[in-house]
């Protein structure tokens, strides 16, 4: 309990000092580098500062200047802190459109290159893939998306939506399947994110994303139960 009180007043405390950083660097920072950078580091204050356990599996898997199609599980606000403080990439991820109706946070959000989603319209999701090839296209970034589309419960996965998918193989970019894995004694500490194989896209089509969703989630759920 007290962990996970540090932790909130943390996050309350250093996300908006983060974020007033990176709407000033983002301006000028077109392929999002620095941006990216400013985020690794307001995740690892606060998971530093919070005194949140935490190891990655897997890194000799990921090819530095490649970019990438991350899928992860969802279970916890933590899942972005530990995604962002362990991975040697730029990213930028898919995120509920309210969240940038945010003062502050939600232009930072828009600075770094966030990916705005409207969870309730078919169409309007359709435009933020569109949004998404773009980034990757212009920018440095590599694109994380959370396919349950919100939390689930520890140690489980839900339905995965197609967005995601969608892009990978539009973009021709791999995905990395990437897996959170909790203590279930003690949530905030011991956190794991074990990395898998990545899975190329080149030979895929669009009307083939379901074969994609399947292999992607085994390599998660594998990963998860180990």
């Amino acid at each position: 309990m007290i962990r996970y009180i540090l932790l909130t007043l943390n996050i309350i405390v250093f996300t908006p000092i983060f974020s007033i950083f990176v709407i000033f660097v983002g301006l000028f920072d077109s392929k999002k580098k620095y941006t990216s950078y400013l985020s690794r580091l307001w995740a690892k204050v606060i998971l530093f500062l919070s005194f949140v356990n935490y190891s990655i599996e897997g890194l000799d898997k990921i090819v530095l200047k490649q970019k990438y199609i991350i899928i992860s599980n969802h279970q916890s606000f933590l899942d972005i802190l530990v995604t962002f403080s362990l991975l040697p990439l730029d990213i930028s991820f898919f995120t509920k459109k309210e969240l940038f109706y945010i003062p502050i946070f939600g232009w930072a959000l828009l600075a770094a290159g966030m990916v705005p989603v409207d969870r309730f319209n078919k169409e309007k999701s359709k435009k933020s893939v569109d949004l998404a090839l773009k980034h990757l296209n212009k920018t440095n970034l590599s694109i994380l998306n959370y396919p349950e589309g919100t939390r689930t419960d520890f140690h489980s996965l839900d339905k995965f939506k197609k967005g995601g998918f969608i892009l990978a193989i539009q973009s021709n970019i791999a995905i990395l399947p990437i897996s959170v894995v909790y203590n279930k004694k003690n949530v905030n500490n011991n956190i794991r994110l074990v990395v898998s194989d990545r899975i190329e896209t080149l030979n895929y089509n669009v009307e083939q994303r379901d074969d994609l969703i399947s292999i992607t989630k085994k390599s998660i759920t594998r990963a998860l139960e180990n």
